[in-house]
């Protein structure tokens, strides 16, 4: 009698221990599963973003294949940088795939938008940590005159039905930084009426349109700082003298 029981006790913790592996297994899996799911979604997101803030843009490449590892991404909030990049003075580098995935998983790609072998937009994220929840993510096209092409929200988690207004689907504030560059407005004009700049806040809203002003303009400084770089010949173009 006493060998049934024991022999009943083992094998029901081996059935327990058994469901517990498996169940284990299962929540990781689908937590591997989940997590990929999201990087997908938000990998798509951002190749839609780079094509609606190059829009209009008479290019002949496709932008959302045409990527370069940003260098000093810390000057973009996207923190340290995940793939050693172009030394100063040199062209951004074509990633290989690994690098790619990882540059773009750290959210340290640029885009670029060519014709005729000349880079004409690119489009660059930019993060902001003054959102009123939190980081507020954009993508920042920009063309080679210096002029905004457009701009989107990547990511954010402003109050919704005010701070949430910065997204293009909710109002069309963010299209009012569409052809603005440095100098137009001049440096004081880049904040909310509020805070004596052009750009409009909303009703009950200044922090996160304050943050969005503040990101797109060292958007633009970052551009204007690595201009040499960013608008040279691009890597795996060659020109005349360079093939005669």
């Amino acid at each position: 009698m006493m060998n049934f029981e024991i022999r009943q006790i083992v094998i029901t913790s081996v059935l327990l221990a058994a469901f517990f592996a498996l169940g284990v297994g299962f929540v990781a899996y689908t937590e591997q599963k989940t997590a990929e799911q999201i990087e997908l979604n938000r990998q798509a997101v951002l190749l839609g973003q780079i094509m609606e803030v190059l829009a209009g843009e008479d290019y002949d490449n496709n932008p959302a294949e045409d990527a370069f590892i940003l260098s000093d991404p810390e000057a973009l909030n996207l923190g340290e940088p995940v793939i050693e990049p172009a030394p100063a003075g040199l062209l951004p580098s074509l990633p290989s795939d690994e690098e790619q995935e990882r540059a773009m998983t750290a959210g340290q790609l640029g885009f670029r938008a060519r014709r005729d072998g000349e880079t004409i937009a690119v489009a660059i994220p930019v993060v902001t940590h003054r959102g009123y929840s939190g980081d507020i993510r954009l993508l920042v096209g920009v063309e080679a005159s210096g002029e905004v092409k457009g701009v989107r929200v990547l990511e954010q988690n402003e109050t919704p039905g005010l701070g949430d207004k910065i997204k293009a689907e909710k109002t069309d504030w963010i299209l009012g930084f569409t052809g603005r560059g440095l100098g137009n407005p001049p440096p004081e004009g880049w904040a909310v009426k509020k805070d004596g700049g052009v750009f409009d806040q909303f009703t009950g809203a200044t922090i996160s349109p304050r943050a969005v002003v503040e990101a797109v303009e060292s958007a633009l400084e970052y551009v204007e700082q690595h201009r040499s770089a960013l608008f040279g010949t691009p890597p795996d173009v060659h020109t005349e003298e360079d093939t005669s």
